[in-house]
């Protein structure tokens, strides 16, 4: 009669297989799990294996197990998903995008500030250039104004006639104006210029004068003829100036109008000019003071 011998021993495994082997408690829970899935037959969540069993080992990871009989800790890998995966990339790209943003917007600044100072700078530097310019313009414009001066001023004519209404004036006055040119290089270039002469708010006769040149160091008399007839004024302004043309104490003003050339850096220039005789005494000039006139550039 031959003997049954048990079968041998299972050899224990490096910790890969059946749990149940490995964990007694677990094998009542499998023989439960089984039977559950037997009653409810097949066609359950494809999620559980697909055709009934339901397999611990792939919900419980088994520990290695030495030869010593010591369990040995296992690494655990971390879980990563491939949407996970997108979205750790897209937060990468992303931050590497903002992160050259602030480098970008770092250096903007100082681009721009550069910018700025280079803008400031070059104005700077042309508006400096402007006033060094205007200022040598008006030094030399200055140093090359004419002297004038009034050296005659005489009434040929002045009367009044009374109409029904009105009082009228008939007057011919002579003014004399010198004008010097002081400087020994520059010529000057007086264009064509208006003259006006009143006295006592009454306008005693405009006259249009021709443009001519003057050399360095010329003297050049103008002659102004004003002619005035039957030009209506008040009571009191003529009563005014005929009293004192008549002791010789009128006073009148005299002013010139036009453009005055100037040799500049090898270039001509017109400037607007005003030639301003004002309250020129009558007395002054018959007793030879010659009363000066202002000569002003860049006035009409």
């Amino acid at each position: 009669m031959s003997e049954h011998l048990p079968p041998p021993p299972r050899r224990a495994s490096s910790g890969f297989g059946d749990p149940a082997l490995v964990f007694p408690e677990f094998a009542s829970k499998q023989r439960g799990l089984e039977k559950v899935q037997e009653e409810e037959g097949e066609g359950e969540d494809s999620s559980y294996g697909g055709k009934g069993s339901f397999d611990l080992s792939s919900r419980f990871s088994s520990p290695s197990v030495s030869r010593n009989g010591f369990e040995t800790p296992k690494k655990t890998s971390s879980l990563k998903l491939p949407g996970f995966r997108e979205e750790e990339e897209t937060d990468r790209s992303t931050n590497s995008g903002s992160f050259v943003d602030r480098e970008e917007k770092k250096k903007c600044p100082g681009c721009f500030r550069k910018c700025c100072a280079c803008t400031c700078m070059f104005l700077s530097i042309v508006l400096v250039i402007l006033l060094l310019t205007g200022l040598s313009v008006n030094s030399s414009v200055k140093s090359s104004l004419p002297q004038v001066s009034v050296t005659n001023l005489r009434f040929s004519r002045l009367d009044f006639a009374n109409s029904t209404t009105d009082l009228r004036l008939n007057a011919n006055l002579k003014t004399v104006l010198e004008l010097s040119n002081k400087n020994d290089k520059s010529v000057l270039y007086y264009g064509s210029m208006r003259a006006a002469v009143s006295s006592e708010n009454i306008n005693l006769g405009q006259k249009k004068l021709v443009g001519f040149t003057q050399s360095p160091g010329n003297v050049t008399y103008l002659n102004i003829a004003t002619r005035l007839r039957k030009a209506k004024v008040y009571d009191v302004d003529a009563t005014l100036l005929r009293n004192k043309e008549k002791k010789l104490e009128a006073v009148v003003n005299v002013r010139l109008s036009g453009k005055l050339g100037f040799d500049w850096l090898g270039f001509r220039i017109h400037l607007p000019t005003v030639i301003a005789c004002e309250d020129v005494k009558q007395s002054d000039v018959i007793n030879g003071l010659k009363p000066t006139c202002d000569v002003r550039i860049f006035s009409q």
